[in-house]
């Protein structure tokens, strides 16, 4: 393959740039960025003259936005900086889908990302690996199968998150930081989950066959493929607020369900701070996504926001009906292993699967709760069975 230009040519090419000629001239004066005055004073520059008195904890989000005497914008700038930023004339502008704040903000946002950093942790360092105690073969065989079902479904918003926050317009960097923090908590979560079935004489378990209801194709929407066509046609900014619902608030909370019960179940330190870690992980994202819909509610253009709620109730029952979401609680790969953690043993498997029925309840309830903080009251309207169908 030859290469296009020589490089002779793209020294050429380089140095016929403006700003190369200038400063090859001998001209380093600064240009208007320097000079500019504030956007308030009719300049290209942006806003000036913040002050900030840093806290006990240092700089957070929340006191920073909270001292600044600009609110945070209704619409974003298309500019790929702050949104307090200038910008020159010419400067390119790019149509981000997601550019309006109720599309895309949550109530705890600030206070979430600081949380989120400040809770960082390390699947090396800070999980107690020297007090992983050897379990019953059938105990290990059975936890080593429920974390490779819990390693696969870390897929789902590791995969998904990067193309949502990519359409999110940079003037609610809050938004974005969050959605880095939780790309950053999933992997760590697949590798805890990875090491965890390698360490206690176990191994790797099954992939969901089938039978199984949650089938995720990472080259596709998330969503199940009418009900994304659905909610496309009729709004495409509400993808978002769809994926908000189907991932953060049933399948994440479903899976932050499991890990409590994980914590609860866990048969020596190890085990049990694993999953007190990635709990509280997990429990940021789903409150994320939970008071996202509630913002968007509550903030929409009237009339848009009538047509979300409407929508979200459709979703919601397309969702239950089909065991879309909820179908976690039925995967064979999830809850037989789950069942026989509980129980202890195979032979006590009865006592085991009291406690699923038991989870179930508890997970359903839990999830009408979550609907009515968000603004979409499932109560009586949920076409989950209430007890365990089983």
């Amino acid at each position: 393959m030859a290469t296009p230009i020589d490089k002779k040519e793209t020294l050429q090419r380089i140095q016929a740039l403006p700003q190369v000629k200038r400063w090859r001239e001998g001209n380093y004066e600064p240009g208007a960025w320097f000079t500019a005055k504030p956007a308030e004073d009719g300049g290209i520059w942006g806003s000036w003259g913040h002050r900030f008195q840093p806290n006990r904890r240092g700089v957070s989000l929340v006191e920073l936005n909270r001292a600044d005497r600009h609110p945070i914008p209704a619409a974003g700038l298309g500019l790929m900086v702050d949104r307090e930023a200038g910008a020159a004339p010419d400067a390119p502008r790019y149509d981000y889908p997601l550019n309006q704040k109720y599309q895309v903000w949550s109530y705890n946002v600030e206070s979430l990302y600081e949380e989120a950093v400040s809770r960082q942790w390390s699947a090396t360092r800070d999980i107690p690996w020297d007090k992983l105690e050897p379990l019953p073969e059938d105990q290990e065989r059975a936890l080593c199968q429920f974390v490779s079902f819990l390693h696969t479904v870390e897929f789902v918003p590791g995969d998904t998150l990067p193309f949502y926050m990519a359409r999110v317009d940079p003037s609610f960097s809050e938004v974005r930081l969050f959605m880095s923090s939780q790309c950053a908590d999933e992997a760590r979560h697949m590798e805890v989950f990875g090491k965890r079935m390698y360490a206690n004489g176990g191994g790797p378990g099954v992939e969901p066959g089938a039978e199984a209801l949650l089938q995720f194709d990472p080259r596709k929407s998330v969503l199940p493929q009418e009900i994304a066509r659905t909610v496309a046609t009729v709004n495409p900014t509400w993808d978002f607020l769809a994926y908000s619902y189907f991932v953060q608030m049933i399948g994440e909370a479903v899976v932050l369900d499991f890990f409590r019960f994980g914590e609860f179940l866990g048969r020596n330190p190890c085990d049990k701070e694993m999953f007190r870690r990635i709990m509280q992980d997990e429990a940021r994202h789903v409150s994320f996504g939970t008071m996202r819909i509630k913002y968007y509610l509550e903030n929409a253009p009237r009339q848009e926001r009538e047509d979300a709620s409407e929508m979200l109730h459709y979703l919601a029952s397309a969702c239950e009906a089909s065991g879309t979401g909820f179908g976690l609680l039925l995967q064979p790969s999830a809850i037989e292993p789950f069942a026989l953690l509980a129980a202890g043993s195979v032979g006590s498997l009865d006592k085991g699967w009291g406690v699923v029925r038991e989870f179930w309840a508890n997970a359903v309830e839990e999830y009408i709760n979550r609907c009515e903080r968000a603004g979409i009251p499932r109560r009586g309207r949920c076409m989950l069975p209430e007890e365990a169908p089983f």
